[in-house]
């Protein structure tokens, strides 16, 4: 047995409870049975009845943190679209380099992306724009290479200072962006709020790139997407998500292989069903029937 603190008592006076004498009086205490569990090595204590409906086990998708591009004061991230300049080229100005005002770089040298806040259940709801010495692949250029053009010419000649500065962490070179690579530009990627009490997934076609506040795995191709998207909000899973993230305050890449979710297949009448209500997810959004369906169609997850 655990003990947990379910609410205050009307009519605190507020300040009281925080007199040890008085917590008596302040808080109604309630006792639940609680198991210990070791999930990615640690240990939390779920309620009983999160436990019993749990789907915990392997997971065929692992979880990947977005892309750091937001850092360094704002170096990458470019303000408001970027402009026509030219075959090939287009306009921008960065928060960070407002100083030096719009200029010209290559439109291969611009990509897009979201935010966490940018995600809303089923669909990525906003898309920013960012600067990265990058392919288009989501490999880094040489500095070799980099020196050859105007993004160079025209702007990272002048803040490599503030670059060189700035943390290097996850980065073999200055000028490379902390897990900035070929899965981050990937087409089909399910994405979730990183800052939330529970999955809210969407799905995105686009090859946008998720920020660090915003995780996510990448799939084979649509149908698999809106597979995942349903899974991700089935009722059995978030109930474990939003008692373990209340201890890390996130929904972190490593919750997704806490559960046994197996990889989509095609030739599994369970798994066609839960696409075809993530396309729904993804066109409309989510209510109360549609989540009773999923969480229905989720015990049934193993396909002989």
């Amino acid at each position: 047995m655990i003990i947990y603190v379910e609410a205050k008592r009307r009519g605190c006076v507020p300040g009281e409870e925080d007199a040890l004498s008085n917590i008596a009086a302040c808080v109604e205490l309630r006792r639940r049975d609680a198991v210990a569990v070791s999930l990615g090595g640690r240990v939390y204590w779920l309620s009983k009845d999160a436990y019993d409906a749990a789907l915990l086990g392997v997971s065929a998708y692992r979880g990947r943190e977005g892309v750091s591009f937001g850092v360094a004061g704002g170096v990458w991230l470019v303000e408001g679209e970027p402009k026509p300049a030219g075959p090939g080229r287009v306009l921008v100005e960065t928060k960070w380099g407002r100083e030096y005002g719009p200029f010209v770089v290559e439109e291969d040298f611009v990509f897009r992306g979201f935010l966490g806040r940018d995600v809303e259940v089923g669909r990525v709801v906003r898309y920013r724009y960012f600067l990265a010495p990058y392919r288009k692949d989501g490999t880094p250029l040489a500095l070799s290479e980099l020196r050859k053009t105007l993004l160079w010419r025209n702007y990272l000649s002048s803040v490599q200072r503030a670059l060189l500065g700035s943390s290097r962490h996850g980065k073999r070179e200055w000028w490379h962006i902390e897990r900035m690579r070929p899965e981050a530009v990937s087409r089909f990627k399910v994405a979730w709020r990183d800052v939330a009490d529970g999955f809210v997934p969407a799905v995105e076609t686009t090859g946008a790139v998720p920020e660090h506040s915003a995780h996510y795995v990448v799939v084979d191709a649509l149908e698999e997407a809106y597979y995942l998207l349903a899974i991700l909000l089935a009722p059995q899973i978030n109930a474990v998500v939003k008692e373990i993230s209340a201890w890390v305050g996130h929904v972190e890449p490593s919750y997704i292989t806490y559960f046994s979710i197996p990889k989509y297949n095609p030739a599994c009448e369970t798994h066609r069903r839960l696409a075809l209500i993530g396309e729904e997810v993804h066109r409309r959004g989510i209510d109360d029937e549609t989540t009773k369906r999923i969480q229905t169609l989720v015990k049934k997850l193993k396909c002989e």
